[in-house]
């Protein structure tokens, strides 16, 4: 990266089990930074580095929004105690724990497949 890339700049990437047996992680609102591997981590990492490159490029650029600039919404703010909130994001906890208990689940389904194999022919 370069020293025009912001330190700590996030962005949102949605990830997929599809088609079965990978894994596509995509930019959100980005649809030509997408990668389909194997691993959840791997298509992650592959969308981290085409962000990444992007940024280095030039292509992608961090632009700060002006809250009284009046072109822009008045959009919602985030009130931590709001019942909808904690429950959207006790959601998403338990989906995160969900998927990576069913990745751990294939992993080793994967991993005991494998130790179970031979590689001695049998006749």
């Amino acid at each position: 990266m370069n020293s025009q890339t912001p330190p700590n700049l996030q962005h949102l990437v949605v990830v997929r089990s599809e088609p079965p047996g990978q894994y596509t992680a995509e930019a959100l609102g980005l649809p030509e930074l997408r990668a389909t591997c194997t691993s959840r981590e791997e298509a992650i990492n592959r969308v981290r580095l085409q962000l990444c490159q992007w940024f280095a490029s030039g292509q992608l650029v961090q632009v700060e929004l002006d809250k009284g600039n009046r072109c822009l919404p008045d959009f919602p703010r985030i009130d931590p105690n709001d019942p909808m909130e904690k429950e959207f994001l006790e959601e998403l906890a338990r989906n995160r724990r969900e998927d990576l208990e069913r990745t751990l689940r294939e992993y080793e389904a994967e991993e005991k497949a494998c130790s179970n194999s031979s590689s001695t022919p049998i006749i």
